[in-house]
C-alpha cells in the first residue's frame, strides 16, 4: 500500500473523487471542502492523504487545522487502511486533536490509536446524514423566504450565535460576525418572513457535483414550535433543486427526535451515521 500525502487540493480531488462519489451525499463534507479548497488556491492550510493499492485509491483522509480529521463513508474499507493511517499520523506527529466520520470507521479509528497513544477520547456529537431526491407535499403557511441582504446582518449574528450554542458548535458561535458576512455576501443565507418579520433561519452550505447541503437551520425560542423551520427548510430545498441540483443533504442531532421527525415528513431520508469525538489530554 502507498501512502501519498498531498498539498494540492486540485490534485488531491482528482484522485480521490471517484472513491468519494459512491456516496456522494454521506461524503459531502470532504467533497464540499475539497471545492473550497480549490478556490482558495493555497491560502487556506489543510493536510491531504491518500492510500493507493496496486495505484487505485482504496482510501482517504482529510484535515483543515483547526477542525478534525474527516474518515469519509466508503463502499469497502479494511482494517489494514486504518492501521496504517494511525501508523502514518503517529510516525509523522501530525496534529490529532480529533475525528469525525462514518462511525464504524470512526470507532475502529479509536481504538487503533487508542492502543497506539493511550489517548482516550470523548463522544461530542451523534449526527444523522438525510439525504433529499424528491420533496414531499406539506401544507403551506403563510411567509416568504428570502435571501438575507447586509441589513440582516446584525439579526444574523446574533442568531448563528445562539445556534452555535445550542448544537455546542463554539466555531460557530465564536466567529458569528465573519459567518454572517460571509454568508450574506454569498447570497448563501436565508430568512423565513412572516409579516416582515424574520422568525427562522436556513442555509445552503457545501456542494457537490450534484448535490447541495444545508445547514445553519435555527428558530429563536419566541418562534419555536410554529411550523417555520420546516417552511424555511422545503422552500430552500425546492430552490436547490429547481436551480439544478439532483439532491440535497443535511446533518441532524440524532438526540433531537423533533428535527429528525421535521425532515422526514418534508422527503429526507437517513442514509447514514456521522459521529464526531475529541481526544482528552
Amino acid at each position: 500500500m502507498t501512502i501519498i500525502y498531498e498539498h494540492d487540493p486540485i490534485k488531491f480531488h482528482e484522485r480521490v473523487e471517484a472513491l468519494l462519489l459512491d456516496k456522494e451525499a454521506e461524503n459531502n463534507l470532504p467533497l464540499g471542502i475539497l471545492e473550497r479548497l480549490k478556490k482558495s488556491h493555497g491560502k487556506e492550510a489543510c493536510h491531504l492523504i491518500s492510500f493507493q493499492d496496486n495505484g487505485k485509491p482504496v482510501f482517504m483522509s482529510m484535515r483543515t487545522p483547526p477542525h478534525l480529521w474527516i474518515i469519509p463513508s466508503l463502499n469497502h474499507w479494511e482494517p489494514a487502511h486504518i492501521r496504517a493511517f494511525v501508523q502514518y499520523l503517529v510516525k509523522e506527529e501530525q496534529d490529532v486533536p480529533g475525528v469525525l466520520g462514518e462511525r464504524n470507521a470512526v470507532e475502529f479509528f479509536l481504538k487503533e490509536w487508542m492502543r497506539h497513544t493511550g489517548q482516550e477520547a470523548e463522544l461530542q456529537m451523534e449526527q444523522g446524514i438525510f439525504r433529499l431526491n424528491q420533496l414531499k407535499t406539506i401544507q403551506k403557511q403563510k411567509g416568504q423566504l428570502i435571501e438575507a441582504d447586509a441589513s440582516y446582518q446584525s439579526l444574523v449574528e446574533n442568531w448563528l450565535e445562539q445556534y452555535g450554542k445550542e448544537t455546542g458548535e463554539n466555531h460557530v458561535a465564536g466567529r458569528a460576525k465573519e459567518l454572517a458576512e460571509s454568508l450574506i455576501e454569498d447570497q448563501r443565507l436565508h430568512l423565513w418572513i412572516v409579516d416582515g418579520t424574520a422568525v427562522s433561519m436556513a442555509s445552503r452550505a457545501r456542494t457537490t457535483k450534484n448535490g447541495a447541503t444545508i445547514n445553519a437551520v435555527f428558530t429563536p425560542d419566541q418562534y419555536k414550535r410554529k411550523g417555520y423551520a420546516s417552511q424555511a427548510v422545503w422552500h430552500l430545498t425546492d430552490k436547490l433543486l429547481h436551480s439544478g441540483y439532483s439532491f440535497c443533504s443535511l446533518y441532524t442531532d440524532l438526540a433531537n427526535s423533533t428535527s429528525n421527525s421535521i425532515y422526514k415528513k418534508i422527503g429526507y431520508e437517513k442514509i447514514g451515521d456521522s459521529i464526531v469525538y475529541h481526544f482528552t489530554e
